[in-house]
Formats: C-alpha cells, structure tokens, sequence
C-alpha cells in the first residue's frame, strides 16, 4: 500500500484545485461573516497532508492561513486545528508553516495547533474541511457529533469512485457500515449502477440520522475521462451558509451544475459556465405549485425551496429573484416590497402567490383578426410501397401540401448501394435556419430563394387550420417533423413562440406527435408548457472540435444541457449525432461526446449519420473545406468512404451498446450495404423522423 505522503499522491491536479477554490471562496465568505459576530472561530483540517505539493503549490492549511491573513478585520481571533496522522506529510506541513510564519501579519490574531493533546476543544463557531486520501477513518458518528454542536460546518470528501470499487469486499463490511452509520449500503451493492444511490444514502443519512437542516454535493471528475471521482458535500444547519455555498459551487460549476467534469483537451475551453440554468421556466412552476395560496418573505421562498433535501431546485439566488420578477411582470404573483426599492427583490419583501396557476391564455383561444380566405382543405391519401415490402394507404398532404406533407423522395431501395429513408411527415411550418452551418443542406435547397436561408415564418392561422384537419380525421398514428427545412425552435423568442401556438393543439388528441428537431438550446418555453405527451424534442448534436470548426449554432455543451432540461421535464428526447466527420482522433473526439451525453440523460433513440453533400448543397456553400472527406458517389449525394463510414458507426454502435447497454440505434440516409455490414435490419429501422 503506497503511504499517504508519497510523492505519487502529491503531484497537484486539476481537480484538487477546483476542490480548493470552493474551499477558499466560501472560508473568504464564511470568516467575514463568522468573525464578525463571535469573539473566535475556528478552522479545522481533519486531513491536512502536506504544506505543499511537490511543484510549491500550497496545501489547504496554507491556504486557509493566507486567505484569513486578509480578513484580519473582521475578527478578534482565529484558531486553525491542522491535524495529520502520516509522519512524512506533518513533517513537511510543520516546515512550510515555519517557514510561512514571516509573511503571516496578523500571525498575533491566529493560533495554530498542530497536536491535539496541547489544547482543550473550545466550542466555537467551526468550519471543518475533512479531506482523506480514501475512505476509512470518518465515522459517520463522528460527522454527527460534529454537526450537533450549533454553528459548525463539514466540507467532506466522499470518495466514491474508491468505495465503489471495494464495497463488495466482506473484509471492509464493518469500514463501510461505519462510514456510513448504518448498513442500508448492503442494498446497494446488488445495484448495477451503485454511484447516485450511495451518494443519496449518505446525505439522507445526514439529514435523517444527524438530524442536518442542509446539505449540498458538487461532483468533481477524474482529469482524464468523465468519470467521478469523489462528490464534494457541504452540511451545516444555517440556510445563509447553505446559500452561499451553493453560489460558490454554481459559480465554479463546469455546467452550472454543480459538477466539474474531468476532460481537459476538448472541453477545458468552454468548461466554465457554458451550462447555464438561467433559463427559468420550470423554477417559476415550481414555485408557483409549492407555495400557492401563500405569502411568504422573499428570503423564506429560497429557504423553503431546500426542503425536503432530495427535491431542492439547483438555483441560486440570482435565479429566484429573476423568477420572482418574471412573475410578478406577468402578473402571476404580488410582490409587496418591505427590503427593496423600486423593482428589487431581497429580505423581507413578501411574495404572494395564487390559490391557481392559470397558465397564460392561449393564443389558441384568441380570434385571429382576419381568416385567409383558402380553399376547403382536404386530407389527400396515396398507396406507399414500405421499407418492409408491403404496402399501406397513408397521407400524401393536406390540400396543397404547402404545410402537410409526405417526405418520400428518397425511393425506396433495392439496390446494395441504395440509400434507406423511410417516408414520413413534414410539418411546413417555416422556410430555413439562423445557424448557417458549412453543410446545411438548405443552402442548396433554398439556393434560388430571394431570403436564402433567413427564416421565414408562414401564416399561423393557416398552419392552425391544416393541423386541425388533420388531427381531427387522420386515425393513423403519425410524426410530424417540424424540422426538416427549418430549425423548430428558431422562432422561440417572438411575440407567438412556435412551441407555445402548435404543442396545444397536438395535446387536444391522442394519436399523433409533433416532431422538434433542433440546435437551439433555447427551451425556456418547452419549460412552461405542459402537458406536452405528444411531443418528441430530437437535437441534432456532434464532436465538440467538429461542431467548432463547421456548425455555427449554440455549442454543442450547451445543446446537451438544454437536452438535460427537456428530459428532466419529462419530454421524450431523441438525439442525432450528424454528421459524423472523420478528423484527426475523431475516436476520441465522439466517443468523448456520448461520455457527455450519457452523463446527462439517456435519450428515447439515437440516430447516427455521416458527412453527405449534395451537389447542389456544395455548390450553395461558402466554406468547402469539409468536401475534402468525400470520396464517393450515391443515389443521396457524396458521401465518405465505406471503410471510414463502417468504422465510425461501428465504434458508437459498440461504445454504446457495451458502456451504456444502449441499443436503440438507428442510421441516417446510408446505404443497405452498411446497415447489413452492420448486422442491423434497416427494414425495421426506427430513426428519429418515424414512430
């Protein structure tokens, strides 16, 4: 067994400085507030280790000296505990502090104690950093004990990835029974997928047994691949301390998520808060369902939101406040200002909100200012030959089809090197897309338009009037993709948002879905609308460096998190990965981005495609430096090459059948040869446009 004070063991990661700037920005906080209020205070380092890594960079006890050196101000005393069993590791911390002495200025205001035996514990507010190289030596009861006394906080290490890997073994039973003061943990084992429920065993464990008000983790991540770690937990029983930490843990946050996610090369770019919650839509339903018909003090709304622990809203207070004023502009609760001036919101400003959540009028119900004049709309049907061979009467369009109508322009194959598209449903809603990406094949369609591809939206009272007529005499379950020439949600922040005037009406019956196929990641109104059982929300997703360097749409991080937040609402969501485009480490690159994915959610479907072109989309485009990747001909355009192709699919289809027991896969526009090599059944295919 390698010795805690092995040099191994002290090569500074990028993780632990993640877990250090948590621990600094909340001690810079809590000892400005602390201090000011009580004659002493006390910072205790359960596990303090070393004074300084191997390359001079500080330890925890250094940098809780240095940062309190700063606040000298707001305190008459300070006491700092740094205790460390390892020899080697106390040595050198006991060096580093002599040397430091000299630069401390405010040393006459702090007492360090490094043996337990030279003092008595004196019962002051205390902040306690527990931090193990593993996961024996923290008795749960320990925890308990700390946590019963008033005014004291434990920021602890769980180190997961380690209990996870030994607690099957019978010799650790009673370290682990220990740890977690009980042994529900036994339960768990049987699990597959042990990681959340060992983490939510040990916080209920706080909240339950140790009888803790609050208690908050931010998973942190091996530096090398998306796999946890450790989790990072704050406990304490005073809601401004909860609050804060939660700030600092936002703030620090890869996804605004509390979680720091591991990967350097291709996401170390974009880490810091490009996973943003600032889109508040489910928090307004949230509250508007929690408290209503109550009237609560602005700080009470936040403090009753963390309760009960497991159900607790990830936001931050610039998050309730931006809800609260959202719903007080819309007219949804009252807001009486006691604190705050003008429009602020802190304090003791009282919110009220409503016995009933009337959701917006519907744009639905209101009548239009004037009915278009347009023939007697007919539901037009035609014989289809099927991918299976059989055949089957379905819907051709509606009218003219200018909104409604059947997608079959890809024949149906018979041929090796025939292309397999099933024939489904478009939804016409609008004409082109606002992100411009280098292959977007409506360059080419739209290549004579005077707008190009600049969206244009149709009339929505004709769009109302076709969808009607079909929801109401079509009987055969069908999708209607609102994306095939246009992005579904481009249209999201106008006066009538499309998902707010078109989810409504699919809700009013039972048969059919509408399709949303997207790059947006601007959700907000998918939040606020329920229900929506009949919607399928498909994002259209790719290898970061490959979303960078060719697609000029939201980043591919935050596409995955506007995903996490439809799933979480209880969306179906489907994903595409297309077009997959071989460049250097491209293994690397996708598998990389399901790692992302899988972290997230766990997708209805996923269909995979790779780089196509038709001609008319290559001599429509500006940026041809993807067209180097095409080496050959089909019925749908140049495609790559079939070695490479079979390589790319085959190495998701196995990641995720192997990593994620994930089968539910499907190809875009390829060959039958491809879909037998793969040994898949492109009669059966089940890709994102079909039911």
């Amino acid at each position: 067994m390698v010795k805690n004070s092995a040099s191994e063991k002290w090569e500074y990661e990028e993780h632990t400085r993640v877990k250090h700037v948590l621990l600094e920005k909340y001690l810079i906080v809590w000892i400005t507030i602390l201090g000011r209020w009580n004659q002493k205070i006390c910072y205790f380092d359960g596990f303090a280790g070393r004074g300084e890594y191997i390359d001079g960079t500080p330890g925890s006890p250094i940098r809780a000296l240095r940062a309190a050196d700063k606040l000298d101000k707001y305190y008459d005393k300070m006491l700092f505990w740094f205790i460390e069993e390892d020899r080697g590791n106390f040595t050198n911390l006991e060096n580093v502090l002599k040397r430091e002495e000299p630069s401390i200025k405010n040393l006459n205001k702090m007492e360090i104690i490094t043996d337990l035996e030279e003092k008595k514990y004196i019962l002051v507010p205390s902040f306690f950093f527990v931090d193990p190289f593993g996961f024996s030596g923290i008795p749960f009861e320990i925890i308990k004990r700390i946590l019963s006394y008033p005014k004291m906080e434990v920021f602890f290490t769980f180190m997961i990835r380690d209990i996870d890997r030994f607690i099957k073994l019978p010799r650790l039973e009673e370290t682990f029974t220990t740890l977690f003061g009980t042994n529900e943990w036994k339960e768990i084992i049987k699990l597959p997928d042990r990681e959340k429920a060992l983490i939510e065993l040990y916080r209920k464990q706080l909240h339950k047994a140790a009888d803790v008000k609050y208690s908050i983790q931010f998973r942190v991540c091996e530096n090398t691949k998306l796999k946890t770690l450790y989790y990072l937990i704050h406990a304490n029983n005073n809601f401004k301390g909860h609050s804060i930490m939660k700030n600092v843990m936002f703030n620090q946050s890869a996804l605004g998520s509390f979680a720091y996610l591991g990967p350097k090369d291709t996401f170390k770019r974009t880490q810091m808060r490009l996973f943003d919650i600032d889109d508040i839509g489910q928090l307004k339903e949230y509250l508007l369902k929690k408290f209503k018909d109550e009237t609560l003090t602005y700080d009470d709304v936040q403090e009753r939101a963390c309760h009960p622990w497991y159900d607790e809203p990830p936001y931050i207070d610039r998050h309730y406040r931006k809800a609260l004023k959202e719903l007080e502009k819309e007219q949804r609760i009252k807001v009486e200002r006691v604190t705050s001036k003008k429009t602020g919101l802190k304090g003791e400003d009282r919110v009220s909100f409503p016995i009933n959540n009337p959701i917006q009028t519907s744009i639905l119900n209101t009548k239009p200012k004037s009915i278009l004049k347009i023939p007697k709309i007919r539901i037009r049907f035609k014989e289809y030959k099927l991918l299976d061979g059989t055949k089957k009467t379905l819907v051709w369009k509606v009218s003219d089809g200018s909104i409604i109508t059947r997608f079959d322009r890809t024949p149906i194959p018979t041929r090796k090197t025939d292309i397999v598209c099933p024939h489904f449903l478009e939804l016409k809603w609008a004409y082109g897309c606002p992100f411009d990406c280098a292959w977007c094949y409506l360059k080419g369609t739209f290549r004579f338009r005077p707008e190009g591809t600049s969206p244009v939206i149709k009339s929505y009272e004709k769009i109302k009037l076709h969808v009607e007529r079909f929801l109401e005499e079509v009987e055969e379950p069908e999708i209607l993709n609102t994306g095939e020439i246009a992005d579904s949600l481009m249209n999201e922040n106008a006066n009538i948002p499309f998902s707010r005037f078109i989810i409504p009406l699919f809700e009013k019956q039972e048969h059919h879905k509408v399709l949303f196929l997207t790059k947006s990641s601007n959700v907000k109104n998918l939040l606020e609308i329920i229900p929506h059982n009949h919607v399928i929300i498909s994002f259209s997703l790719n290898a970061i460096p490959v979303a960078e360097r060719w697609e000029k749409a939201p980043h591919v991080l935050k596409r995955i998190e506007a995903a996490k937040k439809i799933y979480t609402a209880g969306y179906e969501v489907r994903l595409r990965i297309d077009p997959m485009v071989p460049v250097k480490n491209w293994q690397k690159y996708y598998l990389q981005l399901l790692e992302v994915i899988f972290t997230n959610l766990k997708p209805e479907r996923i269909t995979v495609g790779s780089l196509r072109g038709l001609q008319s989309t290559i001599n429509g485009c500006t940026d041809k430096t993807w067209v180097r990747y095409l080496k050959e001909s089909s019925n749908w355009g140049k495609k790559i090459d079939f070695r490479t192709r079979y390589a790319m699919y085959s190495t998701i289809i196995q990641e995720l059948q192997t990593t994620y027991n994930f089968d539910r896969v499907s190809l875009c526009k390829e060959s039958i040869k491809m879909w037998e090599v793969l040994k898949m059944d492109y009669k059966a295919i089940r890709c994102n446009c079909v039911w």
